[in-house]
């Protein structure tokens, strides 16, 4: 008689990896590894994206938060970054523009209006950081009492993160690129120094992969996700590379919006930040692969050619919370 296979015996066996994981355990560079090289559309891809799924709505306590940010100039940018709209090998000197500090204040209000959890502000690498300074200090006023404000721009050293802090903000955006060094003309050592700066000033570094392209290994992807958990951080995100037209790395494509999930589930389970995951763009496979954090842009967008990017790639403030919702993400 033929022996009847029991619905349990049929299901694919989960890896060891994939319980450590589901199990909130500490996970290791290898563990990471194993995880990346999941087959997308495997049953053990599902069973990864649930898992950070599970664990950030747990952390998150079911909550998606939405950050705005504003681009303050357009100029061609010396750092040369093989991916962005706004190189000196891409962007036209006749296009350079600062948006007047009155409309940045205008936005500001605007974006606050519309419910933002925290704001950017953020400039081309080669943009003067006493400017900087001075345009943050206007827009500052207008953010209401313990909203957090972060900066995005080139580096700097201690005592000018010193003055970041002072000025109003309490969190910089700064990273080790994908390819720094070689896809950009940044001493990758330098970003490491910026970052140092930031902490040592006591403001919080926001750390992000980024920007992901088909070239990227394995290996450079786990060595930025354990640089994250090596500062700590609280807030992490991933971002795949958009293919801007005239930028070097346009002809590598772009990676699918399922790879993307992977490696947003599997940088959430290892980094496990305490206080938002995001993704960039907005991607609602993301927001359920452990992601609970996205971005609306206003102005320029280092990611389009369009120099007012609301109305261009930038998300929306509604967009925004109608992919939180459709993913059931609280606000």
């Amino acid at each position: 008689m033929k022996r009847m296979i029991s619905v349990k015996e049929e299901k694919t066996t989960v890896n060891k990896t994939l319980e450590k994981a589901g199990t909130g355990k500490e996970l290791t560079r290898e563990d990471a590894l194993e995880l990346l090289a999941i087959r997308n559309g495997s049953a053990d891809y599902y069973t990864l994206l649930g898992t950070a799924n599970a664990e950030a709505r747990t952390r998150f306590q079911g909550r998606g938060t939405i950050f705005a940010q504003i681009g303050l100039n357009a100029s061609p940018c010396p750092a040369n970054c093989g991916f962005c709209s706004l190189v000196k090998d891409v962007f036209k000197e006749k296009n350079s523009f600062l948006l007047p500090v009155e409309t940045a204040e205008k936005m500001a209000d605007a974006l606050v209006g519309q419910k933002v959890d925290e704001l950017f502000l953020m400039t081309t690498a080669n943009y003067p950081q006493a400017d900087f300074l001075e345009y943050a200090a206007r827009i500052h006023k207008h953010l209401p009492k313990g909203m957090r404000f972060v900066a995005n721009l080139g580096d700097f050293d201690r005592e000018y993160a010193k003055k970041l802090r002072e000025a109003g903000f309490t969190g910089v955006y700064h990273i080790r690129r994908l390819g720094e060094g070689r896809d950009t003309q940044l001493p990758p050592e330098q970003r490491l120094r910026t970052m140092d700066a930031v902490r040592d000033a006591g403001m919080e570094l926001y750390y992000c992969v980024e920007p992901i392209g088909p070239e990227h290994t394995a290996e450079e992807l786990a060595d930025e996700i354990f640089r994250a958990k090596d500062y700590p951080v609280e807030v992490m995100a991933v971002m795949k590379r958009v293919c801007v037209p005239g930028t070097k790395l346009y002809e590598h494509g772009e990676i699918s919006a399922a790879e993307l999930a992977k490696i947003c589930a599997v940088t959430e389970l290892c980094v496990k930040p305490k206080r938002a995951m995001g993704v960039h763009e907005p991607d609602e496979l993301c927001l359920m692969a452990g992601a609970n954090q996205i971005y609306a842009e206003v102005s320029v967008n280092p990611r389009d050619l369009n120099l007012s990017t609301e109305t261009g790639r930038g998300a929306s403030i509604a967009r925004t919370h109608a992919l939180l919702a459709a993913a059931e993400w609280k606000r």
